[in-house]
C-alpha cells in the first residue's frame, strides 16, 4: 500500500540492510521469461548437448571471474557463495543427469534444463521450512546463469547498470549481490528475500541497502525519475518532494563521516560515566561477519552455528566441514572466548526436509533446539566433535539452546561427557569445555536458579522469551505490534534471572536484538546486567549509550519502570530517558 502526497509516493517494506541510497530505478528482468520448448531429432541430439556443455563452460568461467574480482575486494563471504555456485556446476544433477535427459526427452535444451530445474526446487519450495527454502536462492542463481548463456541473454549483469541506480527485482540472487560494489548500486529493493539470505548477508557486509517486501510493479508503473531507499525505515520514495530530497542528501554526507568518526572512538572503554566496566560480545552466524564491522569487542558471545546449513552445498555440514569453520572463528578471535551455540533447530529452521521428518503441525512449540538435537545423537555427536577438536588450547564455550527443563540440561551434559572421553583415547589435548545455557522459554526462567547451579554461564535469549511469553509470532508482521521486548512481565523475569545468577554467582549474557538498542540499554544495566552480546555494527552505539550513563541513573530507572504494568508507560519513559 503506498501513501501518497502531491510530490511524491511512498511505500514501506522490511529493512534488510541499512543505509540510505538515491537513484534513477533499474528493473532486473526475469532471465526464465518464455523459455521456449519444441522438439529435436536425434540428429540435433549432439548439437544441443554441446551447446548445454558450452553453456556450463560460460557459466563457470563467469564465476572464476566474479571470484577474481572479489578476492581482490576483499569480501570473503562474497568469495564462499560464488564457490558454492562453482561446486554446483560440477554436481551430476547440473552435468550427467541433465545430458541424459536431453538425449532421452529429445526436446531443446532450455526447455528440459528448465523442466529439471523446476521439478528440484518444488521438492523443497513445497514445504514451509522458511530456513531451508533460503537456500532455494543459490540453485535459482544458478540455474538462471545457465538458461542465461543458452539463450545468449545476460539481462541481468550488473555492467549494464548506470551507476548508483536502486536495483529492483523478484528476488537477489547471491551472485548479482556478490558481483555488486557499493560504490556501483546504491540498494537493492525486492517483493521476496528475508534478513538470512545469502544476498541479504553480503549486502549487509558491502554495506548496501536493501529492503524487501515491496511490490516492485507498483514502482515500476509509477515510471518514477527518482528513488529514495531507507535501509533504517524500510521506506522507498518515488520522485521526492525538493524538501525530502534535501532532507535524504543530508542524511547520506552525514553517514558518511559516521563511520570514521566510530573508528576513531574504538579505542575508548565500554564504562558508565562512574566507572563501571561493561562486557560487549557479539553474535555471529559466520566466520567472515567479524570483517565487516572491525569494532573491538570483548570475544564472541553467540556463534549461531545452525547458519552452516546454509553455506555449504551439503545436506549436512560433515564434521571435518565443521571444525574447519569452528577453528578458523576461533583463530580469528585469538585469545577471546568464543561462545559456540550448538544447532538451534526447529521452529521457523525446521530441517525436516533435510532428515526426512514430516512436517510439525506448529513449529514454534515443537521439536526444536535442545529437544531435537537430543532425540538426534548422531547429529548432536558429530557436532561436538568438530567443537572439542577446533577448541585445542583456545577459549571456547558450549552454549545449549532453549532449555526448557532441568532434565534436558542433564541429558546433555551426559552427552557431551561421552564424547569429550570418546575423543580423549585419541587426543590427550581436547579440553574440558564450560557448558551453558540459554534461558527462551517461561519455564526455564521459573527454574533459573536450578539451571544457575548447574551450568558455567547463562545466556538470556530475550528474541524467543518475548514470543513464547507474549504469545505472539515473533516472525508474524501483522503481530508485530504486539512484540515488545519491555513489555513488564519481561522486564520482571529478566530481572529475576539477574538476581539469581548473581546469587549463585554464574555469568549471564544478554545475547538477543534488545542488546543492540540504545533505547534498552540503560535499562538492562539497571536490570543488573554486566554483559551484552550484540550485532558487531551496533557495538560503538551501545559503548556510547553505556558512557552516557551512571550506574546509580540506570538503577533509578530500572526501579521506575519495574512498578509500571503498561507497556506504553514503560515505551514512553524509556523515550523519554534516551531523549535525556
Amino acid at each position: 500500500m503506498s501513501l501518497k502526497t502531491p510530490k511524491e509516493v511512498r511505500f514501506q517494506g522490511t529493512p534488510v540492510s541499512e543505509g540510505i541510497a538515491i537513484g534513477r530505478p533499474h528493473f532486473l528482468k526475469a532471465i526464465e521469461d518464455d523459455i521456449p520448448d519444441f522438439a529435436i531429432s536425434l540428429t540435433e541430439v549432439d548439437d544441443e548437448v554441446a551447446r548445454y556443455r558450452k553453456a556450463l563452460f560460460s557459466s563457470k568461467k563467469d564465476l572464476t571471474e566474479i571470484k577474481q574480482d572479489l578476492v581482490k575486494e576483499g569480501s570473503d563471504e562474497a568469495i564462499d557463495t560464488i564457490e558454492t555456485h562453482i561446486q554446483m556446476l560440477d554436481d551430476p544433477i547440473i552435468t550427467t543427469d541433465m545430458v541424459g535427459k536431453i538425449r532421452k526427452n529429445l526436446r531443446n535444451t532450455e526447455s528440459v534444463f528448465h523442466s529439471v530445474m523446476k521439478d528440484y526446487e518444488t521438492r523443497f519450495t513445497e514445504r514451509s521450512d522458511s530456513f531451508f527454502q533460503e537456500r532455494l536462492i543459490d540453485v535459482k542463481d544458478v540455474s538462471k546463469r545457465i538458461l542465461g548463456h543458452l539463450r545468449d541473454k545476460q539481462d541481468a549483469l550488473l555492467c549494464e547498470i548506470p551507476a548508483k541506480s536502486i536495483v529492483f527485482a523478484e528476488e537477489i540472487a547471491p551472485s548479482i549481490s556478490a558481483a555488486a560494489h557499493a560504490a556501483q548500486i546504491g540498494a537493492f529493493v525486492t517483493k521476496n528475500g528475508g534478513g538470512t539470505s545469502h544476498s541479504a548477508l553480503i549486502a549487509r557486509s558491502k554495506g548496501i541497502p536493501f529492503i524487501a517486501d515491496i511490490d516492485t510493479e507498483e514502482i515500476k508503473n509509477l515510471q518514477a525519475d527518482i528513488i529514495i531507499v531507507d535501509g533504517f525505515k524500510g521506506i522507498i520514495i518515488a520522485d521526492p518532494s525538493e524538501e525530502t530530497l534535501a532532507n535524504y542528501e543530508k542524511q547520506q554526507k552525514q553517514l558518511a563521516t559516521r563511520y570514521q568518526f566510530f573508528l576513531e572512538q574504538d579505542h575508548l572503554a565500554a564504562k558508565t560515566e562512574d566507572g563501571v566496566s561493561i562486557k560487549l560480545f557479539i553474535n555471529v552466524g559466520n566466520p567472515h561477519d567479524l570483517d565487516a564491522f572491525p569494532y573491538r569487542h570483548d570475544g564472541v558471545g553467540l556463534f549461531r552455528t545452525e547458519y552452516l546449513f546454509l553455506q555449504t552445498k551439503e545436506f549436512f555440514p560433515t564434521e571435518n566441514y565443521q571444525e574447519k569453520a569452528y577453528r578458523h572463528l576461533i583463530e580469528k578471535m585469538g585469545s577471546l572466548p568464543v561462545v559456540i551455540r550448538v544447532f538451534d533447530l526447529g521452529g521457523d529452521k525446521n530441517p525436516s526436509l533435510f532428515f526426512g521428518r514430516k512436517a510439525e503441525p506448529n513449529p514454534a512449540l515443537g521439536n526444536r533446539g535442545i529437544r531435537f538435537l537430543l532425540r538426534d545423537l548422531k547429529l548432536f555427536k558429530i557436532q561436538l566433535r568438530a567443537i572439542f577438536k577446533a577448541a585445542i588450547g583456545a577459549d571456547v564455550r558450549l552454549l545449549l539452546p532453549l532449555i526448557s527443563d532441568i532434565r534436558e540440561l542433564y541429558n546433555a551434559k551426559t552427552v557431551i561427557a561421552e564424547v569429550r572421553d570418546e575423543l580423549r583415547s585419541a587426543f590427550s589435548d581436547i579440553p574440558d569445555l564450560p557448558i551453558g545455557c540459554m534461558i527462551e522459554v517461561p519455564s526455564a526462567v521459573m527454574i533459573c536458579d536450578a539451571l544457575a547451579q548447574n551450568c558455567d554461564f547463562l545466556s538470556l535469549g530475550t528474541n524467543d522469551l518475548v514470543q513464547y511469553t507474549l504469545g505472539v509470532d515473533r516472525s508474524n508482521p501483522a503481530m508485530s505490534e504486539l512484540y515488545y521486548p519491555a513489555h513488564p512481565s519481561v522486564l520482571r523475569m529478566i530481572k529475576m534471572i539477574c538476581v539469581e545468577a548473581k546469587k549463585q554467582k554464574t555469568p549471564l549474557t544478554i545475547c538477543g536484538e534488545i542488546a543492540s538498542n540504545t533505547l534498552f540499554t540503560p535499562l538492562l544495566l539497571g536490570l543488573g546486567l554486566r554483559e551484552l552480546s550484540l550485532s558487531p555494527r551496533y557495538v560503538p552505539h551501545i559503548k556510547q549509550a553505556i558512557r552516557k550513563w551512571t550506574l546509580k541513573e540506570a538503577n533509578m530507572l530500572a526501579k521506575e519502570i519495574l512498578q509500571l504494568a503498561d507497556p506504553e508507560d514503560i515505551s514512553s519513559l524509556l523515550t523519554k530517558a534516551q531523549k535525556k
